[in-house]
């Protein structure tokens, strides 16, 4: 059985085996987009948060400010 295709299990439910190099690169450049899509989202949120609510998620004023100083390609 093939790997997935998507991390995202949602999308993996519509993504066919490929079969062509050029399948699996365009499969491989959906997913690495939706990631990348995923982490500017997420830390766009983390940035409005208000700072009286990190502690409920278990972050730091500075791990804050680390993960939303990062560019949406690095993890």
């Amino acid at each position: 059985m093939a790997a997935p295709a998507f991390e995202h299990p949602a999308l993996n439910a519509y993504a066919q085996n490929a079969a062509s190099p050029v399948a699996t690169a365009l499969l491989q450049a959906g997913s690495t987009l939706a990631t990348w899509e995923m982490r500017a989202r997420t830390r766009a949120a983390l940035k409005r948060l208000d700072p009286e609510l990190y502690q409920d998620i278990g972050l730091t004023t500075a791990e804050v400010l680390i993960e939303t100083a990062k560019p949406f390609w690095r993890a």
